[in-house]
């Protein structure tokens, strides 16, 4: 520890700050860390505007959510936690009907705010005169400007280098994406947004649900041996002097499958110039075949039923399997090569209970936050050691929709 002076009018103050080594800044505990802090650095949607959107789902005869690539998935969850609160009529972001009607909301989430998808199917809800509701970073994009409501969740908007990478990169006269590229920041701000927004259903407030979701994520730090466990399972990209390379499949179900897929998403861009790498999640359209070079990763806390026996039917076409999950003695676990313990699952033991199942309560999907966490951590030490860059990244980002 260091001690730094800080004057103020009329007095000092001793604020005491955590000194941080080279190696301590490349290593998954420190990185886990400064992620949750920067993400929870920014000021939530006052009481009214959440008021408002309250107002608009329990008057709306139709919920519809509606996003593209990882904005989509934060669409999905959304949608998927208010129907276990109940609300019978919520589509997701692949079931939006053909025909939006008056008596619609539409609640849109494009950090952009120009998303082709996002912005079309908004404009047509709103020339429907449906209710429209924006969760974007952009209050002055063309999302926000046919939207009734406009939720900013402050993020990214350029490309640009961080601060809270700027100094490390300075002493180390190195290049590299930052801890949040490109959208990260926004989508993690507003999963965490959308989670207490749900939990204030079931009492107290969004402020109060948004601290007590942070302190679980708090609850929590990984270990570098975590990351390595997984970086080295994970298959170099594909390029000209590396062609025989294999692959990455990530399976998970319900909300423990969409941060699969966010995972997925993300491993795509991490790649250098002419280098590609190839990933999957197992429910991509299309048949995924794995072999000797691939891995599967496998995102389960209870670490039962179905990806259990997913490890097995992978370790037997001679894929290496690891698993993420809350328990060590577990089917998922004991079917694995790798384990990477997070804790956070709640088991339940219901009669004709997928293993899929949403909870009402947000705080019961920790395995499912932390591991997301976890996951976004690794992605920024897998660019640092590999040297990738943003602009890297973002020649693989999706430019289309």
């Amino acid at each position: 520890m260091w001690k730094v002076l800080k004057q103020h009018p009329g007095n000092f103050k001793v604020r005491e700050v955590r000194r941080i080594d080279a190696e301590e800044y490349d290593r998954m505990p420190y990185t886990y860390e400064r992620l949750v802090s920067l993400v929870e650095g920014f000021k939530l949607p006052n009481s009214e505007k959440v008021k408002l959107l309250k107002g608009f789902l329990k008057s709306s005869r139709r919920i519809l959510c509606v996003g593209v690539g990882r904005s989509g998935e934060n669409a999905e969850v959304f949608s998927r936690f208010l129907r276990n609160l109940g609300f019978e009529q919520v589509y997701g972001p692949e079931e939006i009907p053909y025909v939006i009607k008056e008596s619609d909301v539409l609640v849109a989430f494009s950090g952009s705010g120009v998303t082709t998808y996002t912005l079309e199917t908004a404009k047509i809800a709103h020339e429907a005169n449906a209710k429209v509701v924006a969760l974007t970073s952009d209050p002055e994009s063309p999302l926000a400007k046919i939207s009734n409501l406009v939720i900013e969740i402050p993020g990214k908007k350029t490309l640009d280098y961080h601060a809270e990478d700027y100094y490390a990169r300075q002493l180390e006269g190195v290049v590299y994406a930052p801890l949040t590229p490109m959208g990260t920041l926004y989508e993690l701000r507003t999963l965490l947004f959308s989670l207490s927004f749900i939990g204030s259903f079931l009492g107290g407030s969004v402020e109060g649900w948004f601290q007590k979701i942070l302190a679980g994520l708090k609850g929590y730090k990984p270990s570098q041996g975590d990351f390595q466990t997984l970086y080295q399972a994970l298959p170099r990209p594909r390029s000209r002097l590396n062609p025989w390379t294999g692959k990455t499949v990530v399976v998970g179900e319900g909300f423990s499958g969409i941060v699969g897929s966010f995972f997925v998403t993300r491993l795509r861009h991490c790649c250098k110039p002419g280098e590609d790498r190839e990933c999957y999640f197992w429910k991509d359209k299309g048949s995924v075949a794995v072999g000797s070079r691939d891995t599967v990763l496998i995102i389960s806390g209870s670490g039962g039923h179905l990806p259990a026996l997913m490890a097995e039917k992978a370790k037997a076409k001679g894929a290496r399997v690891v698993a993420i999950t809350s328990y060590v003695d577990s089917p998922l676990a004991e079917n694995s090569d790798s384990i990477i313990i997070i804790p956070g699952r709640v088991i339940y033991r219901l009669k004709g209970l997928r293993s899929s199942y949403l909870p009402r309560n947000p705080l019961e999907s920790l395995f499912e936050l932390r591991t997301l966490f976890f996951l976004e951590g690794s992605i920024y030490l897998l660019a640092k050691r590999e040297g990738i860059t943003e602009v890297d990244m973002m020649t693989k980002h999706s430019d289309f929709t």
